[in-house]
């Protein structure tokens, strides 16, 4: 294997995945071609994301659930100057892991 390709092998593992990381990712273990590669991950985050604007949930099995909520409007405080204000109303994603993520995320704790 290259040096650069061991260089992007050690980024996945840290910090935040990107698209290009993903895109790589499915190539190496596809085989398909880099281009193609970024063809899916933009495809599969569209859906996801036309999916969500309308107001659907999402789940991916044995991953989690993305929940669109509605945040009602309340009163908060500007930071800067500790004025009060009203923190309009929102629409928010969350996610709950499903519990084998749960499970895995938990299992260093378990071990000690």
């Amino acid at each position: 294997m290259n040096k650069k390709k061991e260089e992007q092998k050690e980024k996945v593992q840290k910090g935040n995945v990107t698209r290009k990381e993903l895109s790589l990712s499915l190539n190496e273990k596809l085989g398909i071609s880099q281009r193609n590669a970024a063809k899916m991950v933009d495809t599969i985050f569209a859906a996801m994301k036309g999916t969500l604007v309308n107001g659907e949930s999402l789940k991916l099995v044995q991953f989690g659930t993305l929940i669109v909520r509605g945040k009602s409007p309340r009163r908060g405080r500007n930071p800067r100057t500790g004025d009060p204000m009203t923190i309009t109303k929102r629409k928010m994603v969350s996610f709950r892991p499903s519990k084998r993520l749960r499970e895995l995320l938990n299992e260093d704790e378990k071990q000690q």
